[in-house]
């Protein structure tokens, strides 16, 4: 169900701040003799990880922290395809919960505030993959503007270290292709650096202080409001307890709903699972075969098109969303879902379209199950449903 390393002290998954400094302050060749002669207990430079800051202390509640990581251990996954994962918070708080999470691996701890910004440089926030805001030290204030405070500041201090980079952009590097080839567009571009940060609110209403950039949003509801809309646009997003509210009810009157955010959010955990878990009970490690064959379930995955047909040229041989969907079934066994378009391809397509309109060239939108003669774009990824684990792996 999830994967499982051998219980861990809390002392081996905690951060040395003095070393990872040390680190940063080192050129590369020097951080090449580092790592060869002085080898750490723990990475030294991250990347496409998870940061999670975390705002408690020792008074603060436990939140359960197992139901966090436990979706992003889940076996459906590979192992190489697993994230790390940095909480920042106080150390007095995440004692009281490392019982729960000994048992995953990858899992590190930076004692500190997350409002520090030069705690956030030391595991490489630009380079992760997301940042998940939480806080529990200001549930008890009477002041609804005060409620999120901790989180509303953190939010605006990772707004902050964001920094600006100029760039060569190409569509290499929009279908998620690291290296940008120069000789296919030679004109620069100012890219933004965002951090995608997603934060949790308990008033609606304190959106408005994440996302001030969004001042005619102000007397909207929540839900139509862009932060919360925004999914993995680099503008950032958040997430309020009120939508919990929403879920609870639906699953009242629709069970299957129930099972439907079990199997897509926590990996497939059963009721089973979680009777046993409600009564104390820790992850244990099983290597049986029935137990690897429940492993072999479909989840959802985003592709580029060009990974799924190498040699696609739109120009010359225009692509249909059909054949896409025939080859994709036939040669990587995988169903296409949807497409998930860059904004301003769709727009230029468009035939009321005008040309002099600024665009965010990184910016997507999904295209759910479009007709079957609709031309594919050699810059789209698709959603498709695959094995988690094919034969050959």
């Amino acid at each position: 169900m999830f994967y499982f390393t051998p219980p861990r002290n809390i002392e081996d998954a905690i951060l040395d701040t003095n070393v990872l400094r040390e680190y940063r302050s080192e050129f590369p060749e020097q951080r090449f003799a580092h790592e060869e002669t002085m080898p750490s207990k723990h990475p030294l430079y991250f990347r496409d990880h998870i940061i999670v800051c975390l705002h408690a202390d020792d008074t603060s509640p436990t939140i359960g922290l197992r139901n966090f990581v436990m979706p992003l251990r889940a076996s459906s996954f590979r192992r190489h395809e697993l994230p790390t994962i940095i909480f920042v918070t106080d150390l007095c708080y995440i004692q009281r919960e490392w019982d729960m999470l000994s048992t995953f691996p990858d899992i590190y701890i930076l004692n500190g505030s997350p409002i520090n910004p030069y705690n956030l440089k030391l595991i490489s926030i630009h380079d992760c993959r997301q940042c998940v805001i939480m806080s529990t030290v200001d549930r008890g204030n009477l002041d609804t503007y005060l409620v999120d405070k901790s989180s509303v500041l953190c939010a605006l201090t990772i707004r902050q270290i964001q920094m600006k980079r100029v760039g060569l952009l190409s569509q290499y590097s929009l279908t998620g292709r690291g290296r940008v080839n120069q000789y296919i567009t030679g004109t620069k571009v100012l890219r933004q650096n965002w951090i995608n940060t997603l934060t949790t609110l308990t008033i609606d209403s304190n959106v408005q202080y994440v996302e001030q950039g969004h001042t005619d949003e102000v007397d909207l509801q929540f839900f139509l409001t862009t932060p919360f809309a925004s999914g993995i646009v680099s503008i950032g997003t958040a997430f309020a307890d009120s939508v919990l509210d929403c879920i609870l009810s639906c699953a009242y009157y629709n069970v299957n709903a129930v099972n439907l955010l079990r199997n897509i959010l926590v990996g497939g955990i059963d009721v089973e699972l979680e009777d046993i878990l409600a009564e104390g009970k820790r992850f244990t490690q099983c290597k049986s075969s029935e137990m690897f064959q429940k492993r072999k379930r479909a989840r959802v995955a985003l592709v580029a098109i060009c990974n799924l047909i190498p040699d696609i040229d739109t120009r010359s041989d225009p692509v249909t969303f059909s054949l896409l969907f025939c080859k994709s079934l036939e040669y990587h066994r995988m169903v296409v879902m949807g497409i998930y378009r860059l904004l301003d391809v769709l727009l230029k397509r468009d035939p009321n379209w005008k040309g002099n309109q600024s665009i965010n060239d990184q910016k997507r939108i999904v295209i759910y199950y479009p007709p079957y003669d609709y031309h594919m774009d050699r810059t789209d990824m698709v959603y498709v449903m695959q094995h988690s684990h094919l034969e050959d792996d």
